[in-house]
């Protein structure tokens, strides 16, 4: 098994299980895509899709479990790129931040302002919305880091720091 055959796989279900759109998501042919899956399958054992004629029509629930394991493992190894392209070049690069509409527009700018001073050679991306959206940015790996306002239980991720405590009062 290998990194591209998880990624197709992943892409595959957040695309609704259209092969099409997960293939120009990819930038891959169609035909690539599904040999890939089938390698896959070949080697897990076991099919990762129920299939009607020539379309995906649910994942099986073996394929739910593999699923599981490879978004955190995709993250792992986006992590260890992201790691040596820091350790190659340590002022430059990306972030990728998702965050509420409030963080954003309130408390970012001056801190970003001043990082951005810091760094001059990252390009930031704030990615706004509300507080379950950012955090499944944060877990589909399209952001670095994010930053929520949340209430109660804290929301699940590798780290977690608390920033503020806002004591509301009517």
């Amino acid at each position: 098994m290998t990194l591209v055959q998880l990624r197709y796989f992943i892409t595959i279900v957040d695309s609704g299980l259209n092969i099409t759109v997960a293939a120009k998501k990819m930038h891959a042919t169609q035909s690539g895509l599904s040999k890939q899956i089938k390698q896959l399958e070949d080697e897990l054992g076991f099919l990762l899709f129920t299939r009607r004629a020539r379309s995906l029509t649910a994942l099986t629930p073996a394929a739910t479990r593999v699923l599981e394991h490879a978004r955190p493992l995709m993250a792992h190894a986006g992590n260890i790129r992201a790691l040596s392209q820091n350790l190659r070049r340590e002022t430059e690069g990306e972030l990728h931040i998702a965050t509420t509409h409030t963080q954003a527009r309130h408390v970012l700018p001056s801190m970003l302002a001043r990082l951005k001073r810091s760094y001059p050679k990252v390009a930031m991306h704030l990615a706004p919305g509300g507080d379950g959206e950012s955090l499944a940015r944060l877990a589909r790996g399209e952001a670095d880091l994010a930053i929520v306002s949340s209430s109660g239980t804290p929301p699940q991720a590798d780290i977690r720091l608390p920033l503020f405590q806002w004591e509301r009062v009517v």
